[in-house]
């Protein structure tokens, strides 16, 4: 599961390589870093104001992040509407998001887990499919995520690769590249702790296969595609 609220500007029309329509946004960024590019496929729930935007509108966005598997080096991500899109007479500082999934440790976050005070990782999670970007309800949407200080040590003293979590946190971008920022206090746990002894095992096993990272199930997602 995965969901984004956030006030952005319109930016312009475009269509993918598959030929599909979106609308291109930007979301100003919290503290350092640059706008935020995301990709809205303009759907039923989204009501029809996208077809009377203006560049520069400001519009207050609601639903689920995908990438687009139907072009190979497309790494935009896509919002699949959820609620009515509005606009705003000025921007509104909204950038949140939530995201529930499986933890895991890629190896750019093996890289760049220098930091004490930093802990990147990755969140492995699912979402109903979505034909037009060739998602399937069993594919996994990956999002990098960066946590600081006392979450990240909490992080690190609880999580395992496959543990289930929840975090909430905002939207960064640097050189393009978008990712999760948690914000302070603003994650869970869920399950069990791992015992001592399958944590030791965990760690002195290598890194899996991808096609065995652990599937990830989320309780209350539906494999029902939102009209388009």
């Amino acid at each position: 599961m995965n969901t984004l609220k956030a006030c952005a500007t319109y930016v312009e029309e475009g269509t993918t390589e598959h030929g599909i329509r979106y609308i291109e946004v930007s979301i100003p960024p919290i503290g350092k870093g640059e706008d935020i590019k995301v990709r809205i496929i303009p759907n039923k729930a989204a009501g029809d104001v996208l077809g009377s935007c203006s560049k520069g509108a400001n519009l207050l966005i609601a639903g689920r992040l995908y990438r687009n598997r139907a072009v190979q080096g497309d790494y935009n991500f896509y919002l699949i509407p959820t609620q009515r899109i509005q606009v705003v007479s000025s921007p509104v500082p909204l950038n949140d998001v939530t995201i529930a999934g499986a933890y895991w440790l890629s190896d750019n976050d093996l890289k760049a887990n220098q930091n004490q005070d930093r802990h990147n990782f990755t969140m492995l999670t699912s979402a109903p499919t979505q034909q037009l970007l060739s998602h399937n309800y069993d594919d996994t949407i990956s999002f990098s995520v960066t946590s600081w200080k006392y979450d990240a040590e909490r992080i690190l003293q609880t999580a395992f690769k496959g543990r289930q979590m929840l975090v909430e946190g905002y939207l960064r971008s640097y050189n393009g590249y978008v990712s999760v920022t948690v914000r302070n206090g603003l994650v869970e746990m869920f399950g069990r702790k791992e015992m001592k002894e399958i944590k030791e095992k965990v760690i002195s096993k290598p890194d899996y296969a991808p096609g065995d990272r652990p599937k990830v199930v989320i309780e209350g997602e539906t494999k029902e595609e939102l009209p388009i």
